[in-house]
Protein backbone atom coordinates (compact mmCIF):
# COMPACT_ATOMS: atom_id res chain seq x y z
CA UNK A 1 0.00 0.00 0.00
CA UNK A 2 3.09 2.50 0.71
CA UNK A 3 3.83 2.18 -2.93
CA UNK A 4 2.03 5.67 -3.69
CA UNK A 5 4.47 7.69 -1.38
CA UNK A 6 7.32 5.88 -2.58
CA UNK A 7 6.70 6.07 -6.19
CA UNK A 8 5.30 10.06 -6.27
CA UNK A 9 9.12 10.58 -5.36
CA UNK A 10 10.39 7.62 -7.41
CA UNK A 11 11.99 6.18 -4.94
CA UNK A 12 11.81 2.57 -6.30
CA UNK A 13 14.23 3.27 -8.79
CA UNK A 14 16.59 3.82 -5.99
CA UNK A 15 15.53 0.60 -3.84
CA UNK A 16 15.45 -1.74 -7.74
CA UNK A 17 19.58 -0.95 -7.46
CA UNK A 18 19.63 -2.41 -4.42
CA UNK A 19 19.83 1.45 -2.53
CA UNK A 20 17.94 1.08 0.64
CA UNK A 21 19.64 2.93 3.05
CA UNK A 22 22.51 0.18 4.14
CA UNK A 23 25.18 1.96 6.20
CA UNK A 24 23.74 5.28 6.45
CA UNK A 25 23.00 6.71 9.76
CA UNK A 26 19.37 8.89 10.46
CA UNK A 27 18.03 10.76 13.86
CA UNK A 28 14.86 11.59 14.52
CA UNK A 29 14.15 13.86 16.51
CA UNK A 30 10.77 13.66 17.45
CA UNK A 31 8.15 13.24 20.62
CA UNK A 32 8.49 9.55 22.04
CA UNK A 33 8.02 6.55 20.27
CA UNK A 34 5.84 4.26 21.72
CA UNK A 35 5.95 0.63 21.18
CA UNK A 36 9.06 0.60 18.63
CA UNK A 37 10.11 -1.91 20.87
CA UNK A 38 6.80 -4.47 20.24
CA UNK A 39 5.15 -3.72 16.99
CA UNK A 40 5.72 -5.96 14.03
CA UNK A 41 6.23 -3.14 11.36
CA UNK A 42 9.81 -2.53 13.36
CA UNK A 43 10.95 -6.81 14.11
CA UNK A 44 13.27 -6.08 11.43
CA UNK A 45 15.32 -2.79 12.56
CA UNK A 46 15.70 -5.30 15.69
CA UNK A 47 17.11 -8.54 14.46
CA UNK A 48 19.10 -6.44 11.76
CA UNK A 49 20.69 -4.48 14.66
CA UNK A 50 19.53 -0.92 13.00
CA UNK A 51 18.39 1.03 15.89
CA UNK A 52 21.57 2.10 16.96
CA UNK A 53 20.10 3.67 20.48
CA UNK A 54 18.15 5.92 22.27
CA UNK A 55 18.01 9.13 24.12
CA UNK A 56 15.62 10.77 26.12
CA UNK A 57 16.03 15.07 26.28
CA UNK A 58 12.77 15.47 28.15
CA UNK A 59 12.39 13.31 30.91
CA UNK A 60 15.26 10.85 30.82
CA UNK A 61 13.72 8.43 33.53
CA UNK A 62 10.42 8.07 32.12
CA UNK A 63 10.89 4.19 30.15
CA UNK A 64 11.56 5.72 26.60
CA UNK A 65 9.35 3.54 24.88
CA UNK A 66 6.27 4.69 26.83
CA UNK A 67 5.69 8.03 25.38
CA UNK A 68 3.75 9.85 22.69
CA UNK A 69 3.57 7.80 19.24
CA UNK A 70 4.82 10.44 16.70
CA UNK A 71 7.84 9.87 16.55
CA UNK A 72 6.91 5.48 15.78
CA UNK A 73 4.81 7.01 12.97
CA UNK A 74 7.77 9.19 11.58
CA UNK A 75 10.10 6.06 12.21
CA UNK A 76 7.62 3.82 10.41
CA UNK A 77 7.94 6.18 6.93
CA UNK A 78 11.52 5.84 6.97
CA UNK A 79 12.03 2.13 8.06
CA UNK A 80 9.11 0.25 8.66
CA UNK A 81 8.84 -3.09 7.29
CA UNK A 82 5.48 -5.55 6.87
CA UNK A 83 5.70 -7.31 3.59
CA UNK A 84 3.19 -6.38 0.90
CA UNK A 85 1.81 -3.73 2.75
CA UNK A 86 4.91 -0.86 4.23
CA UNK A 87 8.17 -0.60 2.81
CA UNK A 88 9.73 2.53 4.66
CA UNK A 89 11.70 5.40 2.21
CA UNK A 90 14.94 3.61 3.65
CA UNK A 91 14.56 0.29 5.26
CA UNK A 92 17.57 -0.70 5.47
CA UNK A 93 19.00 2.43 7.35
CA UNK A 94 20.43 2.50 11.05
CA UNK A 95 18.67 4.70 13.37
CA UNK A 96 18.99 6.79 16.81
CA UNK A 97 15.64 7.62 17.95
CA UNK A 98 16.11 10.64 20.16
CA UNK A 99 13.39 12.09 22.07
CA UNK A 100 13.70 16.15 22.24
CA UNK A 101 9.61 17.09 22.33
CA UNK A 102 7.21 17.27 25.71
CA UNK A 103 3.92 16.89 23.48
CA UNK A 104 2.31 17.86 26.98
CA UNK A 105 3.21 21.62 26.44
CA UNK A 106 4.81 23.50 24.51
CA UNK A 107 7.85 25.93 25.83
CA UNK A 108 10.77 27.51 24.03
CA UNK A 109 13.07 25.08 26.33
CA UNK A 110 12.05 22.08 23.81
CA UNK A 111 14.10 24.17 21.20
CA UNK A 112 17.11 23.75 23.37
CA UNK A 113 16.42 20.37 23.37
CA UNK A 114 16.23 19.77 20.04
CA UNK A 115 19.74 21.88 19.90
CA UNK A 116 21.10 19.61 22.54
CA UNK A 117 19.76 16.38 20.72
CA UNK A 118 21.15 17.66 17.68
CA UNK A 119 24.59 18.06 19.42
CA UNK A 120 24.17 14.16 20.13
CA UNK A 121 23.46 13.13 17.15
CA UNK A 122 25.99 14.47 15.78
CA UNK A 123 28.38 13.31 18.33
CA UNK A 124 27.15 9.94 17.19
CA UNK A 125 28.24 10.45 13.55
CA UNK A 126 24.60 10.11 12.17
CA UNK A 127 24.54 11.33 8.06
CA UNK A 128 20.68 12.42 8.44
CA UNK A 129 18.43 14.48 10.47
CA UNK A 130 14.80 14.20 10.56
CA UNK A 131 12.78 16.85 12.77
CA UNK A 132 8.73 16.48 11.83
CA UNK A 133 8.84 19.01 15.04
CA UNK A 134 8.93 22.56 14.84
CA UNK A 135 7.83 26.16 16.43
CA UNK A 136 6.29 28.92 15.94
CA UNK A 137 4.27 30.28 19.01
CA UNK A 138 4.24 28.80 22.44
CA UNK A 139 2.16 28.25 25.80
CA UNK A 140 3.78 31.45 27.12
CA UNK A 141 2.72 34.33 24.44
CA UNK A 142 5.80 36.49 25.38
CA UNK A 143 8.50 33.68 23.81
CA UNK A 144 6.30 33.48 20.33
CA UNK A 145 8.14 33.84 17.75
CA UNK A 146 7.19 36.35 14.10
CA UNK A 147 7.19 35.57 10.75
CA UNK A 148 9.74 37.70 10.23
CA UNK A 149 12.08 35.69 12.78
CA UNK A 150 11.60 32.77 10.11
CA UNK A 151 14.50 34.22 8.24
CA UNK A 152 16.52 31.01 7.59
CA UNK A 153 19.10 32.35 10.73
CA UNK A 154 17.24 33.84 13.71
CA UNK A 155 15.73 31.71 15.99
CA UNK A 156 17.86 29.40 18.44
CA UNK A 157 16.29 26.02 16.96
CA UNK A 158 17.43 27.42 13.32
CA UNK A 159 20.45 28.49 13.89
CA UNK A 160 21.49 24.86 15.70
CA UNK A 161 20.02 23.13 12.34
CA UNK A 162 22.36 25.20 10.29
CA UNK A 163 25.25 24.58 12.71
CA UNK A 164 24.47 20.86 12.54
CA UNK A 165 24.27 21.42 8.46
CA UNK A 166 27.61 22.78 8.96
CA UNK A 167 28.92 19.53 10.23
CA UNK A 168 28.37 17.79 7.00
CA UNK A 169 24.41 16.45 8.39
CA UNK A 170 21.60 16.57 5.92
CA UNK A 171 18.98 18.60 8.16
CA UNK A 172 15.04 17.38 6.91
CA UNK A 173 11.97 19.29 8.95
CA UNK A 174 8.96 19.46 8.12
CA UNK A 175 7.16 23.02 7.27
CA UNK A 176 4.30 22.85 9.23
CA UNK A 177 0.65 22.31 9.35
CA UNK A 178 -0.33 25.97 9.42
CA UNK A 179 -1.55 26.80 5.74
CA UNK A 180 -5.06 26.82 7.59
CA UNK A 181 -4.17 28.39 10.39
CA UNK A 182 -3.73 31.79 11.56
CA UNK A 183 0.29 31.52 11.62
CA UNK A 184 0.01 30.10 7.89
CA UNK A 185 3.74 30.19 7.53
CA UNK A 186 6.67 28.29 7.74
CA UNK A 187 8.23 26.94 11.75
CA UNK A 188 11.61 27.07 12.61
CA UNK A 189 13.92 25.16 12.02
CA UNK A 190 12.24 24.61 8.45
CA UNK A 191 13.65 28.30 7.21
CA UNK A 192 17.00 27.27 8.25
CA UNK A 193 18.88 28.52 5.73
CA UNK A 194 20.76 25.19 4.96
CA UNK A 195 17.75 23.17 5.91
CA UNK A 196 15.76 21.28 4.05
CA UNK A 197 12.47 22.32 4.93
CA UNK A 198 9.46 19.71 3.08
CA UNK A 199 5.96 20.54 2.62
CA UNK A 200 2.72 18.63 2.05
CA UNK A 201 0.85 17.30 -1.36
CA UNK A 202 -2.10 14.62 -1.81
CA UNK A 203 -1.83 12.11 -4.33
CA UNK A 204 -3.04 13.68 -7.50
CA UNK A 205 0.20 15.89 -6.64
CA UNK A 206 -1.88 19.31 -5.27
CA UNK A 207 -0.47 20.99 -2.18
CA UNK A 208 -2.85 19.98 0.86
CA UNK A 209 -4.73 22.43 2.85
CA UNK A 210 -2.59 22.17 5.83
CA UNK A 211 1.15 22.94 4.45
CA UNK A 212 2.40 25.70 5.68
CA UNK A 213 3.31 28.48 3.23
CA UNK A 214 6.63 29.93 2.33
CA UNK A 215 9.00 31.67 1.55
CA UNK A 216 11.37 32.50 4.58
CA UNK A 217 10.87 35.94 5.65
CA UNK A 218 14.15 36.92 3.95
CA UNK A 219 12.81 35.62 0.40
CA UNK A 220 14.40 32.70 0.45
CA UNK A 221 12.51 29.30 -1.41
CA UNK A 222 10.64 27.74 1.38
CA UNK A 223 9.66 24.92 1.72
CA UNK A 224 12.71 23.47 -0.43
CA UNK A 225 10.44 20.52 -1.31
CA UNK A 226 7.64 18.32 -1.01
CA UNK A 227 5.93 14.61 -0.44
CA UNK A 228 3.38 12.68 0.13
CA UNK A 229 1.33 14.62 3.73
CA UNK A 230 -1.95 13.43 3.48
CA UNK A 231 -2.80 10.01 3.75
CA UNK A 232 0.57 8.96 4.19
CA UNK A 233 0.90 5.12 5.09
CA UNK A 234 2.36 3.86 8.45
CA UNK A 235 2.35 2.17 11.74
CA UNK A 236 -0.49 3.31 14.12
CA UNK A 237 -0.22 3.51 18.15
CA UNK A 238 -3.46 0.65 17.85
CA UNK A 239 -1.09 -1.67 16.38
CA UNK A 240 -2.99 -1.76 13.09
CA UNK A 241 -1.33 0.09 9.63
CA UNK A 242 -3.04 2.82 9.00
CA UNK A 243 -2.73 6.67 7.46
CA UNK A 244 -2.52 10.15 9.09
CA UNK A 245 -1.69 13.60 7.64
CA UNK A 246 0.54 15.69 8.31
CA UNK A 247 4.47 17.31 7.22
CA UNK A 248 5.46 15.53 9.86
CA UNK A 249 5.02 12.57 7.72
CA UNK A 250 6.46 14.06 4.35
CA UNK A 251 9.54 14.99 6.02
CA UNK A 252 10.59 11.55 6.65
CA UNK A 253 9.63 9.72 3.21
CA UNK A 254 12.35 12.41 1.92
CA UNK A 255 14.74 12.28 4.84
CA UNK A 256 14.95 8.08 3.71
CA UNK A 257 15.07 8.57 0.27
CA UNK A 258 17.83 11.21 0.64
CA UNK A 259 19.87 8.19 2.63
CA UNK A 260 19.07 5.35 -0.24
CA UNK A 261 20.43 8.77 -2.67
CA UNK A 262 23.62 9.52 -0.61
CA UNK A 263 24.38 5.61 -0.31
CA UNK A 264 24.65 5.53 -3.79
CA UNK A 265 27.05 8.70 -4.18
CA UNK A 266 28.70 8.13 -1.05
CA UNK A 267 31.30 10.80 -2.32
CA UNK A 268 28.79 13.64 -2.55
CA UNK A 269 28.58 16.08 -0.10
CA UNK A 270 25.32 16.81 1.98
CA UNK A 271 24.97 20.04 0.27
CA UNK A 272 25.26 18.32 -3.08
CA UNK A 273 22.58 15.86 -1.94
CA UNK A 274 20.35 18.61 -0.93
CA UNK A 275 20.91 20.54 -4.16
CA UNK A 276 20.25 17.25 -6.39
CA UNK A 277 17.09 16.95 -4.71
CA UNK A 278 15.89 20.56 -4.92
CA UNK A 279 16.95 19.98 -8.43
CA UNK A 280 15.12 17.48 -9.63
CA UNK A 281 11.52 19.22 -8.09
CA UNK A 282 8.88 19.17 -10.65
CA UNK A 283 8.38 23.12 -9.88
CA UNK A 284 12.10 23.63 -9.84
CA UNK A 285 12.04 26.56 -13.05
CA UNK A 286 9.43 28.29 -11.28
CA UNK A 287 8.89 27.35 -7.20
CA UNK A 288 5.81 27.63 -5.85
CA UNK A 289 5.40 29.27 -2.18
CA UNK A 290 3.34 26.12 -1.08
CA UNK A 291 5.76 23.09 -2.18
CA UNK A 292 8.85 25.06 -2.54
CA UNK A 293 10.51 23.20 -6.02
CA UNK A 294 8.10 20.66 -5.81
CA UNK A 295 8.59 16.71 -5.69
CA UNK A 296 11.67 15.46 -6.16
CA UNK A 297 12.38 12.24 -8.85
CA UNK A 298 14.82 10.26 -7.41
CA UNK A 299 16.25 9.03 -11.19
CA UNK A 300 16.73 12.71 -12.20
CA UNK A 301 18.03 13.19 -8.90
CA UNK A 302 20.73 10.38 -9.51
CA UNK A 303 21.88 11.43 -12.29
CA UNK A 304 22.55 15.06 -11.46
CA UNK A 305 24.93 13.27 -8.71
CA UNK A 306 26.19 11.15 -11.59
CA UNK A 307 27.03 14.22 -13.91
CA UNK A 308 28.70 16.05 -10.86
CA UNK A 309 31.04 12.88 -10.56
CA UNK A 310 31.51 13.10 -14.55
CA UNK A 311 32.17 16.83 -14.15
CA UNK A 312 35.17 16.02 -11.94
CA UNK A 313 33.80 18.58 -9.87
CA UNK A 314 35.62 19.49 -6.95
CA UNK A 315 33.50 18.92 -3.79
CA UNK A 316 36.10 21.29 -2.09
CA UNK A 317 34.64 24.30 -3.40
CA UNK A 318 32.16 27.03 -1.99
CA UNK A 319 29.80 27.20 -4.78
CA UNK A 320 27.73 24.80 -6.93
CA UNK A 321 26.16 25.88 -9.60
CA UNK A 322 23.69 24.36 -11.99
CA UNK A 323 22.22 23.12 -14.29
CA UNK A 324 24.36 22.77 -16.65
CA UNK A 325 24.10 22.97 -19.41
CA UNK A 326 22.09 25.84 -18.41
CA UNK A 327 19.23 27.88 -20.86
CA UNK A 328 17.82 31.00 -18.81
CA UNK A 329 17.72 30.08 -15.16
CA UNK A 330 21.43 29.25 -12.88
CA UNK A 331 21.52 28.37 -9.60
CA UNK A 332 24.85 29.25 -7.27
CA UNK A 333 24.79 27.49 -4.30
CA UNK A 334 26.88 28.59 -1.67
CA UNK A 335 28.35 24.90 -0.08
CA UNK A 336 29.70 26.54 3.56
CA UNK A 337 28.32 28.52 6.25
CA UNK A 338 28.77 32.15 6.43
CA UNK A 339 27.07 34.20 4.07
CA UNK A 340 28.95 36.88 2.08
CA UNK A 341 28.25 40.06 2.13
CA UNK A 342 28.87 40.91 -1.65
CA UNK A 343 28.79 38.97 -4.41
CA UNK A 344 30.48 39.98 -7.76
CA UNK A 345 29.64 37.60 -10.85
CA UNK A 346 31.81 37.96 -13.80
CA UNK A 347 31.04 35.99 -17.07
CA UNK A 348 34.07 35.82 -19.77
CA UNK A 349 34.32 34.30 -23.11
CA UNK A 350 37.01 31.59 -23.34
CA UNK A 351 39.19 33.79 -24.96
CA UNK A 352 39.48 36.13 -22.13
CA UNK A 353 36.66 38.65 -23.32
CA UNK A 354 34.64 40.39 -20.21
CA UNK A 355 31.04 39.47 -21.42
CA UNK A 356 28.90 40.95 -18.32
CA UNK A 357 29.20 41.47 -14.98
CA UNK A 358 26.60 41.39 -11.81
CA UNK A 359 27.27 42.31 -8.42
CA UNK A 360 25.02 41.08 -5.57
CA UNK A 361 24.38 40.96 -2.00
CA UNK A 362 25.22 37.84 -0.73
CA UNK A 363 22.84 34.79 -0.42
CA UNK A 364 23.20 31.33 0.80
CA UNK A 365 21.45 30.70 -2.96
CA UNK A 366 21.42 33.19 -5.64
CA UNK A 367 18.74 32.59 -8.68
CA UNK A 368 19.80 34.19 -12.35
CA UNK A 369 16.35 34.38 -14.09
CA UNK A 370 17.53 35.55 -17.19
CA UNK A 371 21.03 34.90 -19.30
CA UNK A 372 19.64 35.36 -22.52
CA UNK A 373 22.18 38.44 -23.07
CA UNK A 374 24.91 35.76 -23.06
CA UNK A 375 25.34 33.64 -26.06
CA UNK A 376 25.29 30.35 -26.62
CA UNK A 377 28.14 27.99 -26.54
CA UNK A 378 30.86 27.69 -23.89
CA UNK A 379 31.79 30.63 -21.02
CA UNK A 380 33.26 31.24 -17.89
CA UNK A 381 31.82 32.09 -14.77
CA UNK A 382 33.99 34.03 -11.57
CA UNK A 383 32.10 34.23 -8.60
CA UNK A 384 34.64 36.62 -6.25
CA UNK A 385 33.23 37.41 -2.70
CA UNK A 386 36.57 39.66 -1.69
CA UNK A 387 37.91 36.94 0.38
CA UNK A 388 37.44 33.81 -2.49
CA UNK A 389 37.02 33.65 -5.74
CA UNK A 390 35.93 30.47 -7.99
CA UNK A 391 35.75 30.20 -11.36
CA UNK A 392 33.52 27.48 -13.39
CA UNK A 393 33.20 26.16 -17.22
CA UNK A 394 29.33 26.80 -18.33
CA UNK A 395 27.98 25.84 -21.19
CA UNK A 396 25.00 27.41 -22.46
CA UNK A 397 22.20 25.70 -24.77
CA UNK A 398 21.42 26.85 -28.47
Amino acid sequence: ISVYQIGQINGQFLHNQGFRGQDMQIAILDGGFLNVDSFFAFDSLWSNNQILGTKDFVSPATPFFTTDDHGMNVLSCIGGNVPGNLIGSAPKASFWLIRSEDTGSEYIIEEDNWVAAAEFADSVGVDIINSSVGYCTFSDPATNHTYADMDGKTTRVTRGANTAASRGILVFSSAGNEGDKNWKYIIAPSDGDFVIGVGAVKRDSVATDFTSLGPASDGDVKPNVSALGKQTFMQKSSGLLGYRDGTSFSSPLLAGMAACLWQAHPHATAAQVKSAMEQSGHLFDKPDPLLGYGIPDMHRANILLMNLKTQSIDFRKKWMVYPNPVTDILVLQNTGTVVVERVTLSFFSLDGRLLHVERLTGASKIVLSDLHSLPAGLFILKIDTGNSSESFKISKAF
